[in-house]
């Protein structure tokens, strides 16, 4: 690829550090994780986050955390990684997927109103893409109904909303170290953040086999834990993210103003009150099948995100888990991410930004 859809590297001292934890013998959970643990929680602005093997297993330390059981109905979006929903169904409750907002991508506050039920023991939006979804609409529902709020950041490491971090607006947050995340640890890897002591325990408890001391077992759990080597690696990525993300800024601000004045793209929409990370820059575009084999010729890279939403996928259809979502369906038909990662050259840029004007003339 000319110009890829993302492009990693790490700098020599990190991977010296790497080198020496591996010649350590020391690879379990050790003193780099919990400084990363420790790092994260004020960067957040969160009283506690706990370092786990997986956004997945984050996602799932957060449901244990809030005490999500069988017959719960947690308020999802369906336009997201499938993660979201497959680690409610793994506690047997019940996603109940809500439409999308067109202009943000994410999770309609105003819909979500309207899937509320008896039954309905949490909200978890998640912070599509990197950027946040209105929190405040989303809180006073909680509020209302007695509800809990778990944050899906899995994307949206750095974003914020109203001058406060995502991850620290809600119950519980979750975020991955996925290698294509902002914020990466070189290989899997997540992390669970929290204000509330209760919830805390819990979440550390489920993360370690429920160890409360060594072979004490004080509830169900499992193996979660974080190697070493990989808190070593996320880090030193903490240490650049807000340098990384005002790259991404950038270059997404770059892609805004080229693509003004072309009919067939919207560019991406930030409310005033939210700081956007870019995880993603995704555009809605016409002819969005075709524009991707015209760059794919071209050699650049791109992501579509999410080409069949949760609610369509044939595993929620086997359960009988079904929902009418039209915005989401017409998005999943019209969105394309184009590379807009820390690493892009200006040249890179220019070449994007003139294929895809290219195609549209």
């Amino acid at each position: 690829m000319k110009v890829p859809i993302i492009q990693l590297n790490l700098e020599e001292q990190t991977v010296k550090d790497v080198t020496d934890v591996l010649k350590s013998g020391m690879w379990a959970e050790g003193k780099n994780v919990h400084a990363l643990e420790e790092e994260f929680a004020k960067y957040i602005g969160a009283k506690h986050a706990r370092a786990v093997n997986s956004g997945t297993s984050a996602l799932l330390c957060a449901l244990y955390g809030i005490g999500i059981k069988p017959g719960d109905e947690v308020l999802v979006p369906s336009f997201t990684f499938i993660a979201t929903a497959n680690t409610i169904l793994e506690f047997g409750a019940k996603p109940v997927f809500v439409e999308a907002e067109r202009d943000t991508f994410n999770m309609s506050a105003d819909d979500a109103k309207k899937k509320i039920t008896k039954k309905t023991r949490a909200i978890m939006p998640v912070h599509l893409y990197g950027l946040s979804v209105d929190m405040d609409a989303f809180n006073d529902l909680a509020a209302k109904h007695n509800l809990k709020i778990i944050e899906d950041a899995c994307q949206a490491h750095g974003a914020e909303f109203k001058g406060k971090k995502c991850g620290a607006l809600g119950d519980v947050a979750a975020f991955s170290l996925y290698p294509t995340k902002n914020m990466v640890c070189g290989g899997e890897g997540g992390l669970v953040t929290t204000n509330d002591d209760a919830i805390a325990e819990r979440v550390k408890l489920y993360s370690n086999h429920g160890q409360a001391q060594k072979y004490v077992h004080a509830s169900i759990g499992f193996n979660f834990r974080m190697q070493e080597f990989n808190g070593v690696i996320a880090r030193a990525s903490l240490k650049v993210l807000d340098k990384n993300n005002q790259k991404r800024r950038e270059n997404a601000a770059f892609f805004n103003d080229a693509f003004k004045g072309v009919d067939q793209i919207e560019t991406p929409v930030v409310p005033s009150s939210r700081v956007h990370v870019y995880h993603q820059y995704t555009l809605k575009v016409k002819n969005r099948d075709k524009l991707a084999e015209h760059l794919q010729k071209n050699e650049i890279g791109y992501g579509i995100h999410y080409q069949i939403p949760i609610h369509e996928q044939q595993s929620m259809k086997n359960m009988g888990i079904t929902a009418k979502l039209p915005v989401t369906e017409q998005l999943a038909k019209d969105v394309i991410s184009i590379p807009a990662h820390p690493m892009l050259s200006k040249e890179q840029l220019d070449f994007v930004a003139k294929t895809i004007k290219d195609f549209f003339k």
